[in-house]
C-alpha cells in the first residue's frame, strides 16, 4: 500500500495544472472477479461521511447493514475496505478536509454526457465498465451546453475510452471540467460497483437543494 499512498500524493501536483482530468492506474487484483459475482447480485446504494482519522470503521459501519454476512466474512472483504479507506484517506488529504463524502453503489444512471458541478470528483470503478470519457477535442461543447443528445454532442466517436477498473480519477468539475458518462453496459443493471467521493458538504447541499424544492 505504501507506493500506492505515495502516487495518490502526487495527485496533488493535479491542482497546479490545467488538467481536466488525473488517472493512477492500478491492476485489478487477481481474486476480485469471482468476489464482485457474488456480490454485483446484490442491487445497492450507500452513503454517508468518512473521516480520515477513521476511514476502515466509518465505511465498515455504513456497509455493514447493506452488504450479506457471508459476504463480510470473505477474506478479499478485508482488502477491499483497506483499499476504499486508504483511496479515501488519500481524497481527505487531495482536499484538505478532515472528511468526506462517500457513495458506493451498483446503480449508474448518468447516462448523458455531462460535467461534474463540483471542484473536484474522485471515482474507482471496482467492478464492471468504468466511467466512459470524451475529450474536449471530439466533443461539440455547444451542444452539450444546449441540452442536446449524445448523439450531437459528440464529434468523433473513435475519440472517447473508458477508465479501466480500479483506477483512481480525479475529476475537476465545474464548467471547464471534461465530459463523461455512465456507460450504456452499467445503466440498467446491478453488476457494477462504482466508489465516489466528494467533498464533506456535498451530501448536505443535496439536502438543500431538495429541501428548497419542495418549498
Amino acid at each position: 500500500m505504501n507506493n500506492f499512498f505515495n502516487e495518490l500524493n502526487n495527485l496533488k501536483e493535479f491542482k497546479k495544472s490545467s488538467e481536466q482530468i488525473k488517472i493512477l492506474e492500478r491492476k485489478k487484483p487477481i481474486t476480485a472477479e469471482s468476489f464482485f459475482r457474488k456480490l454485483n447480485k446484490l442491487p445497492f446504494s450507500i452513503y454517508g461521511n468518512v473521516s480520515q482519522e477513521n476511514t476502515n470503521a466509518d465505511i465498515k459501519e455504513l456497509l455493514k447493514e447493506v452488504i450479506p454476512e457471508k459476504i463480510q466474512y470473505d477474506p478479499f472483504y478485508g482488502y477491499w475496505l483497506e483499499d476504499m479507506s486508504e483511496v479515501c484517506k488519500l481524497f481527505c488529504s487531495f482536499k484538505g478536509e478532515d472528511n468526506i463524502s462517500f457513495w458506493l453503489g451498483s446503480k449508474r444512471g448518468c447516462t448523458r454526457y455531462h460535467v461534474d458541478m463540483v471542484p473536484y470528483r474522485l471515482l474507482v470503478t471496482y467492478d464492471g465498465q468504468g466511467t466512459e470519457i470524451l475529450p474536449d477535442e471530439a466533443a461539440n461543447r455547444n451542444a452539450f451546453i444546449n441540452g442536446k443528445s449524445n448523439e450531437e454532442i459528440v464529434k468523433y466517436n473513435s475519440a472517447h475510452w473508458f477508465i479501466d477498473q480500479w483506477d483512481v480519477a480525479i475529476f475537476r468539475g465545474g464548467e471547464k471540467g471534461i465530459l463523461h458518462r455512465t456507460p450504456d453496459s452499467a445503466s440498467n443493471e446491478s453488476s457494477s460497483v462504482l466508489m465516489r467521493l466528494d467533498g464533506s458538504s456535498f451530501f448536505k447541499e443535496i439536502e438543500e437543494v431538495n429541501k428548497n424544492n419542495s418549498i
